[in-house]
């Protein structure tokens, strides 16, 4: 696609890329032998077509001009092209209203076995290069579940997944509600195009998700896609295309449930994408998505561990205080009064909203039974009745519009701590 460092080179009609000079010796070596299997499909198929052609069968069939043409570059639409062949073929050998020469029936059955040789050569080399992206995929996933801070995760996306999948450049966006926000991007080499890319990303307001973008697509449908031909589809976002100089890219959701909260682009320099690296990249989205959840909730988990033990250090001190108040000879409502007024809930701050429906003497039973004491520990921490904590209780409920004491501790909790919105 670009950059000052990358070329291209031509084996067997596939275009290979290598970066600063250097390539991969995985990808290499599969470059080398999808050649070979592709020169190899490409004699078979010019064998078959001159044997079909000698046996006076290509006249006879509808679909001729298909057959005979030149055979694909593509490793997957020459062995679709053998497959044809072989058919034909195959139904020549068996068809009884023929009168074929043993000579014959052994050419036929020689360029048979030829095809057949070829295409499970092609099959098996598929196989073996998805099973080594996907190796690479999971390494790279392997490093990501190391890492437990989001910020940590969203820094580095990009880059594990350019070299977990095999990728050139890659491309992160959010997506909220209705508008896709490109925000991050990383490239294995850095020239003019990408640069100029980056500054893209960073100057781009959000982009409206219309029901013609691609984008607004994959959202709804939730499933990756693959752009063969950026400047012929009319679901490309034209200013991105432009900017990054893309001719054909591969786009996968990222998923938090049922919704999708982002998108990651990818793309090959001078070479275009194939439906493998659209599965990687999908494969990829899954994965991070699931760590960068994990991360997401640790951290949510280790706030809310803070808040709860300051919470029940200030309801400790609370407990504290009342149990070290000086004790006068006074009747117990007189002493009530006192615990009450030397003795307030040392580092809880009465919210507004409990302030409101709420008396002094019912926040404090609200607190101790934050505690988890009972009715007759109350009344022995506050110096007063067993039958008056039930009544207090009793309101306290009432008026939190609660069922039971759990859901009036849960909520004096959620507001001495403070709710935050996430």
């Amino acid at each position: 696609m670009m950059t000052e460092r990358s070329f291209t080179q031509t084996v067997g009609g596939q275009r290979r890329r290598r970066t600063g000079g250097v390539m991969d010796s995985g990808s290499a070596a599969s470059a080398r032998r999808r050649a070979e299997l592709v020169a190899q499909a490409a004699r078979a198929h010019v064998a078959g077509v001159d044997l079909l052609r000698a046996l006076d069968v290509l006249d006879d069939l509808e679909d001729a001009d298909e057959i005979e043409q030149t055979p694909s570059d593509e490793i997957r639409i020459v062995d679709g092209q053998l497959a044809i062949l072989g058919g034909v073929l195959r139904e020549c050998l068996l068809d009884q209203g023929r009168d074929h020469r043993p000579d014959q029936v052994v050419e036929v059955s020689q360029a048979l076995h030829e095809i057949h040789t070829v295409r499970f050569a092609i099959h098996d080399h598929v196989g073996h290069e998805r099973l080594r992206r996907l190796d690479r995929l999971d390494r790279g996933l392997r490093r990501l579940r190391t890492v437990t801070d989001q910020d940590e995760l969203l820094a580095m996306v990009c880059e594990v997944a350019a070299d977990a999948g095999g990728f050139d450049r890659v491309m992160l966006s959010r997506v909220d509600e209705e508008t896709w926000r490109p925000w991050r991007s990383h490239a294995t080499t850095m020239g003019e195009t990408e640069r100029a890319f980056r500054d893209w990303i960073r100057d781009v307001p959000g982009i409206r998700l219309s029901h013609m973008l691609l984008e607004s697509e994959l959202v709804r449908r939730r499933e990756p896609a693959i752009v063969l031909r950026a400047d012929d589809d009319a679901r490309v976002y034209g200013p991105m295309a432009q900017a990054s100089g893309l001719t054909s890219y591969v786009v996968a959701p990222i998923l938090s449930g049922e919704r999708v909260i982002g998108l990651l682009h990818a793309d090959n320099r001078d070479a275009e994408v194939v439906e493998l690296d659209r599965d990687i990249l999908w494969f990829f989205a899954i994965g991070f998505a699931q760590v960068f959840e994990r991360a997401v909730l640790l951290a949510r988990l280790r706030e809310q561990r803070s808040q709860v033990m300051e919470a029940m250090r200030s309801v400790d001190a609370v407990l504290d205080d009342l149990a070290t108040s000086a004790i006068d000879l006074t009747r117990r409502d007189e002493a009530a009064v006192v615990v009450s007024r030397n003795a307030p809930p040392v580092g809880i701050e009465r919210p507004q909203a409990l302030e409101r429906v709420l008396t002094s003497r019912e926040f404090e039973v609200l607190t101790l039974m934050a505690t988890g004491a009972t009715n007759e520990r109350i009344a022995q921490r506050l110096v007063i009745a067993t039958g008056t904590v039930k009544s207090h209780v009793k309101q306290i409920l009432r008026k939190l519009r609660v069922e039971n004491r759990a859901e009036a501790i849960s909520q004096f909790l959620r507001l001495t701590i403070g709710a935050r919105e996430d």
